[in-house]
């Protein structure tokens, strides 16, 4: 029997063809009746154009595998086998749809998990019987009506050899894609090559793949379920391929919480080595809750506290005896941007974690400016949008706004020292500390009669800047030079009463910090002020590790939601805070804090990921691991070579302190 000669009522083996079920560019799948045991199946027939003999024997070979696999979230495969110059598949019938179809309805974060967990299940099944997908997508994982999932196809890319072809096309220059759009399967002669949104770097580049390419796969279509949008772009396939290669992912259309983001990038890795050691690791990560057995054990962190500033909080330039009440939500009146009322807003803005709103206010105030030919004011608001694209960790999209502000800024003073403000956020987060203290010097004397809690925001700038160069006399004089300023809205009095308690956290005054930061914690609370209630959470939590209640510290790192911040340093410290506190007593801490730093290193922040990797040399330290000593001397050298003469210092004298 001829592929065409398929009917209803065809025989094909024991199976009784009663219906077409669906087409694909391998073959048919049809509903059947098994006559022996009396049952409905799905019997996928190859086309009979599609493979060579050699292909037709590797696939029977692995459909046999597949048939000893007995796990509930692997398919069913009652039978492989030949019927003329037919080969077929016959597995059991599911009737729930497929993972696919199932994301298109809007679904919780939880309820995704659980599906690709269970995905993840069969792949690890498979990987265990030394079977490789090849071809995973959610299109490839079918549910049962009870709910149950499914991983179907298993092998069936691998037998076809998509990978050289794809290799030989892309040499020649074409676009392997039979379809003009990337996310069509590939086809040749009809047979399925594999889906490259799904595909691999290994699979692009035709080089040999294992069970960590599956990973990859997967990680793609979870990625693509959490965020409603792919990890890489590209029009066609060839340059879809190219991102993939490069690593080059596309900036995520909204957040998830940083821990689960560091699991799927790390599956998205370019090169196999680099994640996950297996589906196993990968679904232990997705599953595992961290662990609250620590270890009571001094641990010194106060000197690992930089002042907050303008990405982490800011400097106390006044005290107030009453609690102050929640601030209203007023709009931003973008009539003019340097008005007393416009910084209020931003100050408000910055205090209430309302970064993302902050950014598409002020994109949205320059535009509107340059279409009515105010070059100034357009600059202005660019500017600020640049400043707070870095306190939301988007260096890239700062850095775009700068370029726009500073085209459009002209000679006008103040619009030039709203640049310096942008530059000297953009400089010291990039790491070069020289420009972000002579910009935010320049800032702070051109603000100091315009804008005097501008002025004080340059200042805190410069001093961190200074305090991480290791100039400490300069960086207080410099946040003494905020101190005189006045002029300040009600809004900046919490982040800036942080500040201090940081400073007294690393002078060594525990209690003192402990009850400050406690204070502030409450009138965070009450007026609503999220990051800066995170940020006490965090000082409080290092307080406790301070005073070696490492099982304490957790408690109050548990009332910061990472997830809802958009303060990226935040997060980004509370993480590796984290880490700290359970790091000495399993490799739970040293995984969030290796996290911790890949995250700040993929935004580009050059001294969070040094301060991840201080914590981390901390823990070896403090843990005589074998490693210890020649982790400690490469932080040394690289944090001099950056110039973060603090951390150097920091880095040295672990032992002493």
């Amino acid at each position: 029997m001829s592929e065409a000669e398929i009917r209803y009522g065809a025989k094909i083996g024991r199976f009784v063809v009663v219906g077409e079920l669906g087409a694909g560019g391998m073959g048919i799948v049809y509903e059947a009746h098994d006559r022996e045991l009396d049952r409905r199946v799905a019997l996928k027939v190859l086309r009979d154009a599609s493979t060579s003999e050699e292909e037709r024997v590797r696939m029977l070979r692995e459909g046999q595998a597949m048939a000893r696999i007995t796990h509930p979230n692997v398919i069913t495969v009652y039978e492989v086998g030949v019927a003329g110059d037919l080969v077929f598949l016959a597995q059991e019938l599911l009737d729930g749809g497929t993972l696919g179809h199932w994301l298109g309805q809007p679904r919780t974060r939880d309820e995704i998990i659980a599906k690709f967990v269970a995905a993840g299940r069969g792949l690890e099944a498979a990987h265990a019987a030394g079977l490789v997908h090849r071809d995973f997508k959610p299109d490839n994982v079918l549910l049962g009506k009870d709910g149950r999932v499914r991983v179907a196809d298993f092998g069936l890319a691998r037998a076809l050899g998509a990978e050289e072809v794809i290799l030989l096309t892309r040499r020649a220059g074409a676009d392997p894609s039979a379809s003009p759009h990337p996310m069509s399967p590939l086809t040749r002669t009809g047979a399925v090559m594999g889906t490259p949104m799904y595909m691999a770097p290994e699979q692009h580049e035709g080089e040999p793949v294992d069970e960590r390419t599956d990973q990859f796969s997967f990680c793609v279509a979870l990625y693509h379920a959490l965020y409603g949008d792919w990890p890489f772009a590209g029009k066609t396939t060839v340059a879809l391929a190219d991102a993939v290669l490069e690593g080059k992912l596309q900036k995520p259309p909204r957040r998830i919480p940083s821990r689960l983001r560091q699991i799927v990038l790390r599956g998205l890795a370019v090169k196999p080595a680099d994640r996950h050691p297996s589906m196993t690791a990968l679904l232990g990560e997705l599953t595992r809750q961290p662990t609250r057995k620590l270890r009571n054990a001094v641990f010194v962190v106060g000197a690992l506290v930089i002042v907050g500033g303008a990405v982490g909080g800011g400097y106390m330039l006044s005290r107030s005896s009453t609690p102050p009440r929640r601030a209203p939500r007023v709009a931003l009146d973008t009539k003019n941007l340097t008005a007393p009322v416009a910084t209020e807003w931003l100050s408000a803005a910055m205090e209430g974690d309302r970064l993302d709103d902050a950014v598409e206010k002020y994109d949205m105030a320059a535009e509107l400016k340059l279409q009515a030919g105010d070059p100034v004011q357009a600059s202005i608001g660019s500017s600020i949008s640049a400043f707070t694209q870095v306190l939301r960790g988007d260096l890239r999209g700062a850095q775009q706004r700068y370029k726009d502000a500073n085209r459009h800024a002209g000679r006008d003073p103040i619009a030039r020292a709203y640049l310096d403000l942008a530059m000297s956020a953009i400089a010291s987060a990039e790491g070069d500390l020289v420009t972000a203290r002579t910009r935010g010097s320049k800032c702070a004397a051109s603000f100091a009669k315009a804008s005097p809690a501008l002025a004080a925001l340059c200042h805190q700038l410069t001093g961190e800047a200074l305090l991480d160069l290791g100039d400490s006399g300069a960086a207080k004089a410099a946040f003494a030079a905020g101190l005189l300023l006045s002029g300040h809205g009600p809004q900046r009095e919490l982040t800036l009463e942080l500040a201090r308690a940081e400073l007294l956290l690393a002078d060594g005054l525990v209690a003192d910090a402990t009850k400050l930061a406690t204070t502030q914690q409450a009138i965070a609370n009450d007026r609503g002020a999220v990051s800066a209630e995170a940020h006490a959470w965090v000082i409080l939590a290092r307080a406790k590790i301070a005073d070696a209640e490492t099982q304490a510290a957790l408690e109050p790192l548990e009332h910061v939601k990472p997830d809802k911040l958009q303060a990226f340093a935040i997060k980004i410290r509370h993480e590796i805070t984290k880490g700290e506190a359970l790091g000495l007593e399993s490799d739970d801490g040293l995984d969030l804090i290796a996290r911790a730093e890949a995250e700040a290193k993929q935004h580009g922040f050059v001294g969070l990921g040094l301060e991840a990797r201080l914590a981390r040399v901390e823990i070896l330290v403090l843990t005589t691991a074998p490693d210890a000593a020649a982790e400690q001397t490469r932080l040394v050298a690289d944090a001099r070579a950056k110039g973060y003469q603090r951390i150097a210092r920091l880095a040295e004298t672990i032992v002493d302190r």
